[in-house]
Parts: structure tokens; sequence; C-alpha cells
């Protein structure tokens, strides 16, 4: 009976273990879902010239989270190269990004901090994805990975923009049960 137990407890842990999604996948996807209306914040608010850049980075981050959720639903190296592929995307709009902000000496503070934020959520997500097939794809890390969660990436927005009336009504609603992944 004991035996028996212990065979199938055994099967369900490996079940479970080959069945689960893996953390990084989790956790990339709640920072790109994050960094989407974060991105998306300052549409508005950037000199017109900015504007598509921003959008970019924004459909960017759209795409990170379509393709983990693609690499859910399906995890295998088909699905794993698309999401190399979009981050690889990513990765060059946000500096694309970061160059034309650099040039725009008429950025205010909280719209660089807004920058920065994205950049860093940016950097998170480079830092989750596996190592051996990263380097393929030529994802690398600018910057250094904080260990940030989404939540953390909306505390900082908030508290980025706070009293900041352009971003009123852009404030995050934290969730104190949210996902802790």
């Amino acid at each position: 009976m004991k035996k028996m137990i212990l065979a199938t407890l055994l099967a369900s842990v490996i079940w479970f273990s080959a069945c689960s999604t893996p953390t990084w996948v989790i956790t990339g996807e709640n920072i790109a879902e994050a960094a989407v209306p974060i991105a998306g914040s300052i549409l508005d608010i950037v000199d017109p010239p900015l504007a598509p850049v921003v959008t970019l980075v924004e459909g960017g981050f759209t795409a990170v989270v379509n393709t983990l959720k693609a690499y859910q639903a399906a995890p295998n190296a088909t699905t794993l190269q698309a999401t190399q592929s979009a981050f690889t995307a990513l990765q060059a709009n946000e500096a694309a990004l970061e160059k034309a902000a650099g040039a725009t000496p008429t950025l205010d503070a909280t719209i660089n901090g807004v920058l920065a934020l994205v950049a860093q959520a940016v950097t998170e997500i480079a830092a989750l994805i596996p190592p051996p097939t990263a380097g393929a794809f030529g994802i690398h890390i600018h910057g250094r990975s904080k260990g940030m969660k989404a939540n953390d990436f909306k505390k900082q927005f908030n508290a980025i923009t706070k009293g900041d009336p352009r971003f009123a009504k852009r404030q995050f609603h934290l969730n104190p049960v949210a996902r802790v992944l």
C-alpha cells in the first residue's frame, strides 16, 4: 500500500514538473505585461519625433507577452525561438528609444524616469531568458538585473509619476494578492 502511494506521488510530481511552466516564462510575461502600459504612458507626452519609437517599444513588449504565452501553450524550440526573436527586436527598439531620447534635451525628469524603468524591464527580461540559447540570438544584458518583478515596476512607475498631472489616470492599482512569480 505504501509503495503504491509513493509511486503515485512520484508519478504526480514527475507529471507536474513536466507540465508546469518554467518560472522564467511567467516572470518575464508578468514584467512585459506591466511594461506595456508603462511604455505607452508617455506616448501622448513625448515630443512627436519620439512617439514612433515609443510605439515600437510598446508593441515589442506586447509581442514578447504573446510569444511567451505561445511558449506556455507549446513549450518547444520553435516557440522559444519566436520568443527570443521578439525579445531581440524589443531590445533593439528600446536601444533606439534610448538613443533618440538622449538627443532630445527637452525631456523632463519624470519622462526620463519612465524611460529608465522601461530600460530596466528589458534588462530584467534579458536576465530571465535561458543562457544556452540567449547568446545565439544576440540577446545581451545591458545594465544590471535587480531581480525586479512586475509589481516592482508598477510601484516604481507610481512613485516616479506621483503628483504629475499628465499621469494622474495612468497610476497602477496594486493588487496585494498578485501572482508571486
